[in-house]
């Protein structure tokens, strides 16, 4: 198995802000889906997986310029 980076948008279990993190080196599991770690997953709604460092532009509620 190999190792990937993945951008997670989530929002946090007390907000209402959408919020993006990078992970790196995360492992797939045997169906080869990433498998977030528990302790990144508690506390938090996720909203989408993607693959790579994505750069949002624009989340619910902000402005773009």
């Amino acid at each position: 198995m190999h190792a990937v980076d993945i951008s997670v948008l989530y929002y946090d279990e007390n907000s209402l802000v959408m919020e993006k993190a990078l992970l790196r080196d995360l492992k797939l599991g045997p169906s080869g889906r990433v498998v977030l770690p528990e302790q990144f997953r508690q506390g938090k709604s996720i909203i989408a997986v993607l693959g790579g460092n994505v750069e949002v532009l624009n989340l619910v509620g902000e402005r773009a310029s």
